[in-house]
């Protein structure tokens, strides 16, 4: 059956299990232990990017719990799409920054009346948000767990907007916000994200169509792998380990604003504001910045930089002794990756990245972290600890794969960024984030590196 089919409403709400789209085999693992009858598989699962357990139905007769229902559904429209699995508890892990399925829940259906939530999605969220249901029936008891699917937005309508906001006092008011999925957290896209998206939308109204023209995804991605290639022609790295680091334009083509000049890019990178003078970072020390094919290319012995006319940025970070394994092989195999160095390299790159060349990119970024040739004959070491001895002869997990290859939406916050970035070079390990100390709260401080100097 459906419900609410009037165009005005935007919310599609279907009963019947069939509804869920295959999306992937792990969502269909969740669905399939429901249908089941087997809730208890689903217990010590983790939240993830597309998933989230709430323990009982949104209080949708309070403002909190309105609101509470908007912004979990707007962050799963906003990045992938997800799951919501109500009628199940999580707890916190000791040792890992992680919530799992804890206890099962039930709950009877009258208590949640999903006329009144698709009432309430429609009121506050723009635009319009895609959302099925369906209830599971639990074996031990007469009350069921409930599970929403949210449909992500396409991304030329992107973002959906929570169009009040919650005060102090639990009550709604007004106020815009967009929340987006990271990760098993939902976060909120930067007031000046906010801004630069309505100047975005502003310019393109203005700009003449010959000014301003959509890249096709396509031809980005093409241009970005053709990036690296070149890369590592231009560095000899062709049998080196190297982690990149790049930051990809996705809206309107055009010529990355003031890239010449000691006020524009040029100066920027020639005169670098490093968190430490002596620290690892992508400073040109030796004055190698030179002009190549209409844009910047820094090339130093441990590590390359290149900025694309339309502001597509690349970095190259060798995984051997002379950069992001520095000094390991004094006290341990030299295939061992310096977390101190890999952590404060890249949280250089992202200061580039966000604060200098995404402010001068027409539209929406991604960013991507490739690794290359990180298992081989001889695998990269990635170990628990960063500070001082420790992190030379702490257990080390080899790389799991040869490659990886992976982009996330730019938060456009330096901090929030290399957390981002770090998660997925960790997970390569089959290691948490949380275990690199420099590491707080979903961000990795500036201030942290400042101290050091």
């Amino acid at each position: 059956m459906v419900y609410c089919q009037r165009p005005c409403l935007g919310i599609a709400v279907t009963e019947a299990a069939g509804s869920f789209s295959d999306v992937s085999l792990s969502r269909m693992t969740v669905i399939n232990a429901l249908a089941s009858g087997k809730p208890d598989d689903l217990l010590g699962l983790p939240e993830t990017s597309w998933l989230d357990f709430k323990s009982s139905p949104y209080p949708i007769k309070t403002d909190k719990g309105k609101y509470e229902l908007c912004k979990d559904v707007a962050a799963f429209a906003n990045a992938q799409g997800g799951l919501l699995v109500l009628g199940i508890s999580t707890k916190k892990l000791d040792d890992q920054a992680l919530e799992v399925a804890d206890k099962r829940h039930p709950f009877p259906q009258s208590a949640a009346d999903l006329n009144t939530w698709i009432d309430v999605l429609n009121e506050h969220l723009r635009p319009r948000v895609v959302v099925s249901h369906a209830w599971y029936p639990d074996p031990d008891s007469p009350d069921h767990y409930l599970v929403l699917d949210v449909e992500p937005v396409a991304e030329s309508t992107r973002y959906v907007i929570v169009r009040r906001m919650i005060n102090d006092r639990d009550k709604l008011a007004e106020g815009v916000v967009i929340p987006q999925r990271h990760g098993d957290r939902t976060v909120y896209l930067p007031p000046d994200d906010v801004y630069g998206l309505i100047n975005e939308g502003l310019r393109a109204r203005a700009w003449p169509q010959e000014q301003s023209q959509i890249i096709p995804v396509s031809d980005m991605a093409l241009l970005a792998e053709e990036s690296i290639n070149e890369m590592e022609q231009m560095q000899d790295w062709a049998d080196v380990p190297v982690l990149y680091l790049q930051s990809i334009p996705t809206g309107r083509a055009g010529l990355l604003r003031e890239m010449f000049g000691g006020n524009g890019v040029q100066g920027a990178l020639s005169h670098q504001d490093v968190l430490r003078r002596d620290g690892f970072n992508l400073a040109d020390r030796t004055g190698r910045l030179r002009v190549l094919g209409g844009g910047l290319y820094l090339d130093q012995t441990r590590y390359a930089l290149w900025v694309r006319p339309n502001g597509l940025l690349t970095a190259g970070l060798p995984a051997t002794s002379d950069l992001l394994g520095w000094a390991m092989e004094q006290y341990s195999r030299r295939e061992r990756i310096n977390p101190w160095v890999l952590t404060e390299m890249t949280l250089e790159y992202f200061r580039i990245a966000d604060d200098l060349i995404k402010p001068r990119v027409t539209g929406a970024v991604q960013h991507r972290i490739v690794a290359r040739r990180f298992r081989g004959d001889e695998p990269r070491l990635l170990g628990a600890a960063n500070f001082q001895l420790h992190m030379m002869i702490s257990d080390a997990q080899p790389a799991s794969a040869d490659m990886l290859d992976l982009s996330w939406p730019a938060v456009g916050d330096p901090e929030r960024d290399t957390y981002e970035a770090l998660l997925r070079v960790y997970g390569l390990f089959g290691l948490d984030v949380e275990i690199n100390r420099d590491v707080e709260d979903d961000r990795v401080p500036m201030s942290r590196f400042r101290e050091r100097d």
